[in-house]
């Protein structure tokens, strides 16, 4: 990995710094969620509004496997920065060799576990008979990728970590590309069906781990992988589990009351079940500034403590959490403004732009409130602490949603209470992370705050 690739977090001129780190991520959010949208995008264009019913149904279900590997790969970023700020290559090496074996290791158990519950998570998901066969096929298919991509995104937290911002921009610009040409070769061409756009994005992902392990491989010497030495490091991996279980536990708490409240949207029309889903991708662009920045924050910290420069936190913490809520205001204002164009670009049926449009539009400011929880929550995570931005996040987005949810729909079987549970979930989220945030003596002891 070449220096000029690097960014050092702990000198400099904050704001700079920031931006500097910012963009390559934020870019490389723009294009990871292509990979979601593509998929639907495909589907919606070259075959029919019943199929993207399908591939919407299983949202749920695919992110479940994909946000418990995040809070690893997200513990073996903070450990990384630690010894990063601390100038520890010895603890840097360990970490990124365990880091790496243990995503393939767990990837692998994952799948397995995965293609044995995939009837159970269906049912739990209440698919309906009609589009049952094309989720089940889809899903299928995805999930033998899930060591592909939790590889990757390990590789990736482990640059970001060092500093290096832009490699995996340009791995994700690349195979998002060819996720596109594959998927509309396999569909549209090779008439594969909802199976082709889930081996497109196998194949794309398979290319980032090789582009990804490539670069880990030209890394600093002091502290690149080594084939001779690689081996996996049992108290690094204790260590691992400890800071990223919360965080894993939290991320499918979320997904599995996601998976509930799909379970009600699935009683709904097709229409409506496609226009949720796609909601969701076109709503998703909103969170992309508070995700870039909450990973900065989360590096950030992690370097910043590592090297004791206190008064820098502080610092950086207020910086991030400003930009990130004025870029995501405006944001929403565009997504709120253009709804029915994004969601027309996923189905041209009018109902499924109508009911896309108005989830879209319940959905997009209260990822403003959401932005404090990722920002606050992805700092106290740099510094340690686990525990309470998970049950912040599961109260807020897990706990609260499903019974407003179940209790709304009991009293009134009405489409209003999907529109608003996600909106109402993330302000409290937000609002609850907040004011820990800024009355915890524990953020004032870890240095977070004044």
């Amino acid at each position: 990995m070449e220096n000029k690739k690097v960014i050092d977090l702990t000198e400099g001129v904050i704001w700079k710094q920031l931006l500097k780190f910012v963009w390559p991520i934020t870019l490389a959010n723009v294009f990871q969620q292509l990979y979601g949208m593509t998929n639907a995008m495909i589907v919606g264009n070259y075959m029919d509004t019943e199929a993207l019913s399908a591939v919407s149904s299983t949202n749920s279900i695919c992110n479940i496997a994909n946000f418990f590997f995040y809070g690893i790969a997200m513990a073996c970023g903070i450990l990384v920065s630690n010894y990063r700020g601390a100038k520890n290559n010895e603890g840097l090496r360990r970490t990124i060799h365990t880091g790496l074996i243990l995503s393939v290791i767990v990837g692998l158990i994952i799948t397995v576990f995965g293609e044995l519950f995939t009837p159970l998570l269906m049912s739990m998901s209440n698919i309906r008979e009609s589009i049952y066969h094309n989720a089940e096929l889809y899903l299928r298919v995805y999930m033998l990728g899930n060591a592909a991509v939790f590889l990757y995104n390990i590789s990736f937290f482990i640059m970001r970590s060092l500093g290096d911002s832009r490699d995996p921009l340009y791995y994700l610009m690349f195979s998002s590309i060819m996720n596109v040409i594959l998927g509309i070769i396999m569909v549209k061409y090779l008439q594969f069906g909802v199976v082709g756009t889930a081996l497109a994005s196998i194949i794309s992902q398979l290319m980032v781990d090789v582009l990804a392990l490539r670069a880990l491989f030209k890394m600093d010497s002091a502290f690149r992988i080594d084939f001779k030495n690689l081996k996996i490091d049992t108290a690094l991996i204790k260590r691992m589990l400890q800071l990223g279980i919360p965080a894993s536990i939290q991320n499918m708490l979320i997904a599995i009351s996601n998976l509930t409240v799909q379970s009600y949207v699935n009683m709904f029309p097709n229409e409506f079940i496609a226009g949720v889903g796609v909601a969701e991708k076109v709503a998703n662009w909103t969170q992309i500034p508070m995700q870039s920045i909450s990973t900065i924050g989360t590096s950030y910290v992690g370097q910043n403590l590592g090297a004791k420069k206190y008064d820098r936190v502080q610092e950086g913490i207020k910086m991030c959490n400003i930009i990130a809520t004025v870029i995501t205001a405006i944001f929403a204002v565009f997504i709120f403004i253009f709804a029915e164009t994004f969601v027309g670009l996923f189905d041209s049926d009018p109902e499924v732009i109508r009911y896309g449009s108005t989830m879209t539009r319940y959905m997009v400011f209260s990822f403003i409130p959401l932005t404090w929880s990722h920002i606050y929550n992805g700092c106290c995570r740099g510094a340690g602490n686990m525990k309470v931005p998970m049950f912040i996040a599961v109260m807020g987005q897990c706990v609260f949603k499903y019974i407003f949810v179940t209790v709304g729909l009991s009293i009134k079987f009405d489409m209003i209470f999907i529109y608003l549970s996600t909106a109402l979930s993330f302000t409290l989220a937000g609002v609850m992370a907040a004011v820990y945030f800024h009355t915890s003596k524990w953020t004032k002891e870890a240095h977070l705050r004044p």
